[in-house]
């Protein structure tokens, strides 16, 4: 199915390519040939040749119209942009969704299971050694004080 969508956008791809310099020819082909004196495609295509602007107001108009026209494409490509972006937004959100958020999910299943882990060895292995090591120093500490009282009872005054 994805090798068919990869045909098909190259298909599509190539039909727009080739229409696009179709009309860019065309489109020079009018100026050159009009405004200019060239013979880019025969005069018999284009019945009605005109000449090129004699006036700097025929300059202007032409210019306005330029200007027009190119207003035209850019508000159409500013539109799909915006339509690019809105898509590629989505397809973010998307995949964020989709493998982002189950991997931080386990991650905090995983720091919980080890926090856990960490309750239970402080708890049932920790605890048990901390009290053993008390009782022992208590004792040692309890022997150490009566040595030291059974030394003042034999020299002491």
């Amino acid at each position: 199915m994805t090798s068919m969508n990869g045909v098909v956008r190259f298909f599509l791809t190539v039909v727009l390519a080739a229409v696009l310099i179709v009309v860019v020819y065309l489109v020079v082909a009018v100026l050159v040939d009009g405004y200019f004196g060239g013979n880019i495609y025969p005069n018999q295509a284009e019945p009605g040749a005109w000449s090129a602007p004699d006036s700097w107001s025929e300059w202007r108009d032409i210019a306005v119209v330029a200007l027009g026209m190119l207003a035209a494409l850019v508000g159409l490509l500013a539109c799909i942009l915006l339509i690019v972006l809105i898509g590629v937004a989505l397809a973010v959100r998307r995949a964020v969704n989709q493998k982002v958020m189950p991997l931080l999910d386990s991650t905090r299943d995983l720091v919980d299971e080890v926090r856990g882990t960490a309750e239970f060895v402080g708890e049932s292995a920790v605890s048990p050694i901390i009290r053993v090591y008390s009782f022992v120093s208590g004792v040692r500490k309890g022997l150490d004080s009566l040595g030291s009282l059974g030394g003042r009872f034999r020299g002491g005054s």
